[in-house]
C-alpha cells in the first residue's frame, strides 16, 4: 500500500465560507483520534480506496491544520483487508453507537416495522430501512401522491440547531412529519446510493421555492426509510463544487441536441462520460431536455440481482408569453445494459431515446419563476458534473477565484537546500503540534517521566539510541523547581550547533505541565537575554483519564518566551484551554503561511529540527592548527558558492562520554549548578569522542561562519575552535 500525509481540515474560512474555530477542531479529533476511517474516491462510499486517520493539530502563526495519514490500497489482499475493516466500521458507526435511539425507533414502529428492517448508513439521523414502511405508516397521505410525488407544503423542512439555541444550517432533504423523520428520494444522493450523502446544494436551492406564491413544488420521498426526531444533524463535506452563472436569455441559445464528452478526471469521480443538451419545440411550447450518460451500473434491485444504469434527467417548458420557465422537473433515466451501451457507443443522442427506460421523477416545479433560479437548480441537481456549465456558457467566478489562489500559492514555494532541512528565524513565531496518544505510565516515585525516541546511527551501521547533550541542563531545572524525576542513562550527544532538540516531559498532573513550561520559558529566557539565535524543540505530555493529551513545540527561543510569558501568567482548567491560550498568543507573529512546510517539522508524534550529517564524501581532510581543527571538504563549485552565500559550516558532533561543571568541579550531570541559569557555570567535555559532523548555519563553535577557497582544487575549508561552544 502506499502511504501519504495530508491534511483533513483547517480553522480557516473554507469555500463554503464556514468557518470552524480551534476549539471545534481539538473537540472533533478528540472523538476520532483513535479511529480508522475509510477512505474513499471523491465522498463517494461505493468506491473505497484506502483508510485514513488523524494524526494531531498543527499550529503555525495564523491557522491550524488537522494532519491526517492516508494508505491507499494496492493489492487484492489489501482491498479485502479494507473490505472488512468497512463492515467494523459502519457497525460500529450506524448501530453499536447508537443502539438505544435505534430500540426506540423500532419500538415506536412496531405495529408497521417487519423482521427484515435493517439499520440505514446515514450520517443525517438514526434510521430504518424497510420495504415500504413510509406506505404501512401513512397510508391515506401516499394515497394522494400523483406520480410519487408529495406537496414540499406538506413537509417541514429541518434545520441544525446552534449552541445558542438559534437555526442553524439545513440538514439537506430531511423532513419532519407527524412524529417521525421522512428523507429524499435515494436518488438525490450521490451517485444514488444510500451509502452517500444527500445533494446539499440543490435542496438549499430547492428550498427557496417555499417563498415563491403561486408556485407548485413537488418532491420525492424514500418510502422505504424513516428516521428517530432528535437525532437529526448536519452531514458535511468539504468538497467545493462547481456551479457557473449563466446568460440570462435562455432564447440566444439555439435549438438541436448538442452533445458534450467528459474528461478521463472527472469520470473517474462521477463516472459520467457525457452529457446530452437537446432544446426543440413541443407543442408549440419552447422545451430543453438534458440527460447525462454513466458508465457504470449504480442501481440494483432484487438484492443486487439487477443492476441498472441510472443517469439523471431534466425537463423543462418555457411561457411563450413570458419567456419565463413555468415547468421543470428532474427525473433518473434507468437502462438495462443493451440500452446503456446503444446510447454510449452507437452515439445515438438525446432527440432519438427516452423510450427504453424506466422512467423515476424526482421533483417537480410548475408555473413562472426566476431564469436565475432555473440556472441554479438545474446546475445543483447535476451536482458534479462541470459539462452544464460548459455548455451553458457559464463562468465559474468562484472556480477561477480558486485556480488563481492555487497559482499565487504555487509561485511561493520556499527555496529547497540539501543542506539544512528547515530553518525558523525570530519573529517567524513557535510550530506546535498537538494529539492524543495511549496513556504512558508513570511510576508513582516520580512526578513526570522522560519519553526519548531520538535515535543516532553510528558507523552507518550500528543504531543506538541518544539524549542531546543539553537536556540534562533542562532536567537539573526541573529537579531545582521541585519536580521528581529519574535521570536518564543513555548515549549522551552535543551537536556543534545551537539547535537543541529536547525530549518529551510526560506529566501526571496539569500543575507540573505549568512548571515545565516555567522551566522551558525560564531556559529561553536566558538564551535571549544571551543573544543566542538558538533553536529549540520540545515536548509536554499529560494523562487524562483514557489517554495522553501531547503538545510539541518548535522555534526561535526568542519567540518561546514571548509566547509562553502571558500563557503562563493565566493558569487554565483544562490542557486544552492551554492549547488555545497558547495557540492565540502565538497567532501574534501574523500568518506563516505554511512555510515552512509543516511535514518538514513533523516527525511521527512531535515537530523537532532534523539534521543532515555531512557524508564522508565531502571530507577530503582534517588537521590541527594549535587549537582550531581545520576541515577540508571537496563540493562543487555550485555547491561551494551556495554554502558560502547562507553561510552553511560544519559542526562536529561528539559523543559526550564525561563532563565538570567550571564552577563547582564536580560531575556537571550530578551537581546542582545549572548553566545558562547561573552565573559563571558552564560545562567542560574533559572526555569525548568526536564521531561526525552536521551542516548548519548556526555553529556554536564558530558563530559567524566562513569558508576558504583551495585554489587548487575545488575544495573549500572552514575552521572552527574545540573550545566549549557559545
Amino acid at each position: 500500500m502506499e502511504v501519504y500525509q495530508g491534511v483533513a481540515m483547517t480553522d480557516g474560512l473554507n469555500r463554503k465560507n464556514h468557518f470552524i474555530p480551534l476549539s471545534t477542531i481539538l473537540k472533533a479529533y478528540r472523538d476520532t483520534w483513535d479511529r480508522t476511517i475509510p477512505m474513499n474516491i471523491g465522498h463517494d462510499r461505493t468506491k473505497p480506496i484506502g483508510y485514513t486517520r488523524l494524526t494531531g493539530v498543527y499550529m503555525e502563526p495564523g491557522k491550524a491544520y488537522v494532519t491526517n495519514e492516508g494508505a491507499i490500497m494496492e493489492t487484492t489482499e489489501e482491498h479485502e483487508m479494507l473490505r472488512k475493516m468497512i463492515e467494523v466500521n459502519d457497525y460500529q458507526q450506524f448501530c453499536e453507537a447508537h443502539r438505544d435511539e435505534i430500540d426506540s425507533l423500532v419500538g415506536k414502529l412496531k405495529d408497521v416495522i417487519t423482521d427484515s428492517f435493517r439499520v440505514a448508513p446515514i450520517g443525517q439521523a438514526v434510521a430504518i430501512k424497510d420495504n415500504d414502511i413510509v406506505k404501512r405508516l401513512f397510508p391515506e397521505w401516499i394515497n394522494n401522491f400523483k406520480d410519487g410525488l408529495t406537496d414540499i407544503n406538506e413537509l417541514e423542512s429541518v434545520y441544525s440547531t446552534t449552541t445558542d439555541g438559534e437555526k442553524g444550517v439545513l440538514i439537506p432533504g430531511v423532513y419532519f412529519k407527524d412524529g417521525y423523520l421522512l428523507f429524499a428520494h435515494q436518488f438525490f444522493r450521490r451517485t444514488l446510493s444510500i451509502l452517500n450523502s444527500t445533494n446539499e446544494e440543490f435542496f438549499v436551492s430547492f428550498e427557496k421555492l417555499r417563498d415563491i406564491p403561486n408556485l407548485n413544488v413537488k418532491v420525492a420521498l424514500d418510502m422505504d426509510m424513516v428516521g428517530l426526531p432528535g437525532t437529526e444533524h448536519p452531514e458535511i463535506e468539504y468538497q467545493y463544487i462547481r456551479g457557473p452563472y449563466f446568460s440570462e436569455d435562455l432564447k440566444l441559445i439555439p435549438e438541436g441536441v448538442t452533445c458534450y464528452e467528459n474528461e478521463h478526471y472527472d469520470n473517474l469521480f462521477s463516472n459520467i462520460v457525457g452529457t446530452q443538451f437537446y432544446w426543440h419545440k413541443q407543442d408549440g411550447t419552447r422545451t430543453f431536455e438534458c440527460e447525462e450518460l454513466c458508465d457504470r451500473e449504480n442501481v440494483s434491485f432484487d438484492g443486487g440481482n439487477t443492476m441498472l444504469w441510472g443517469c439523471r434527467y431534466v425537463h423543462s417548458m418555457l411561457n411563450p408569453s413570458t419567456g419565463l420557465p413555468t415547468h421543470l422537473d428532474g427525473a433518473i433515466r434507468l437502462y438495462n445494459e443493451e440500452n446503456i451501451l446503444e446510447r454510449i457507443d452507437k452515439k445515438n443522442d438525446i432527440s432519438k431515446c427516452g423510450k427504453n427506460s424506466k422512467y423515476i421523477k424526482l421533483w417537480r416545479i410548475d408555473n413562472d419563476f426566476s431564469v436565475s433560479l432555473w440556472k441554479e437548480l438545474i446546475s445543483s441537481f447535476y451536482r458534479e458534473n462541470s459539462l452544464i456549465g460548459q455548455y451553458f456558457g457559464g463562468i465559474d467566478e468562484k472556480y477561477e477565484q480558486i485556480k488563481k489562489e492555487s497559482a499565487q500559492r504555487n509561485s511561493i514555494v520556499d527555496r529547497s537546500n540539501k543542506f539544512i532541512p528547515v530553518d525558523l528565524n525570530k519573529g517567524d513565531g513557535l510550530r506546535i503540534f498537538f494529539r492524543y496518544s495511549p496513556k504512558i505510565d508513570i511510576s508513582d516515585s516520580y512526578d513526570v517521566r522522560i519519553i526519548n525516541k531520538d535515535e543516532f546511527i553510528c558507523n552507518e551501521e550500528k543504531r543506538v539510541n541518544i539524549l542531546e547533550a543539553d537536556s540534562i541542563t533542562f532536567f537539573k531545572l526541573l529537579i531545582r523547581k521541585g519536580i521528581k524525576l529519574r535521570m536518564p542513562f543513555t548515549t549522551m550527544i552535543e551537536f556543534g550547533d545551537t539547535v537543541t532538540n529536547f525530549p518529551t516531559i510526560c506529566c501526571g498532573t496539569l500543575e507540573t505541565i505549568y512548571t515545565v513550561l516555567e522551566a522551558i520559558y525560564d531556559l529561553c529566557n536566558a538564551w535571549n537575554k544571551n543573544g543566542d539565535n538558538r533553536l529549540l524543540s520540545v515536548g509536554i505530555m499529560l494523562n487524562e483519564h483514557d489517554e495522553a493529551v501531547q503538545l510539541s513545540f518548535a522555534g526561535h527561543v526568542s519567540d518561546y518566551v514571548s509566547t509562553l510569558k502571558d500563557s503562563l501568567e493565566e493558569r487554565k482548567d483544562t490542557f486544552n484551554d492551554l492549547v488555545e491560550r497558547l495557540y492565540t498568543e502565538n497567532n501574534n507573529f501574523g500568518n506563516a503561511g505554511d512555510r515552512p512546510n509543516k511535514f518538514t517539522l513533523i516527525h511521527g508524534d512531535v515537530v523537532c529540527f532534523d539534521r543532515y550529517v555531512v557524508h564522508p564524501k565531502y571530507i577530503s581532510g582534517t588537521r590541527w592548527e594549535g587549537k582550531e581543527e581545520i576541515v577540508e571538504l571537496a563540493v562543487s563549485k555550485e555547491e561551494a558558492s551556495y554554502l558560502k552565500d547562507n553561510k552553511i559550516i560544519c559542526a562536529p558532533i561528539k559523543w559526550v562520554k564525561n563532563s565538570k561543571c567550571t564552577k563547582c568541579g564536580a560531575d556537571y550531570l550530578r551537581c546542582k549548578c545549572v548553566k545558562f541559569i547561573d552565573e559563571d557555570v558552564s560545562e567542560n567535555h574533559i572526555e569525548y569522542e568526536q564521531i561526525g559532523m552536521t551542516w548548519t548555519n548556526r555553529s556554536a563553535y564558530y558563530p559567524e561562519g566562513e569558508l576558504l577557497l583551495v585554489v587548487s582544487i575545488p575544495r573549500f575549508t572552514t575552521n572552527f575552535t574545540t573550545n566549549s561552544p557559545q
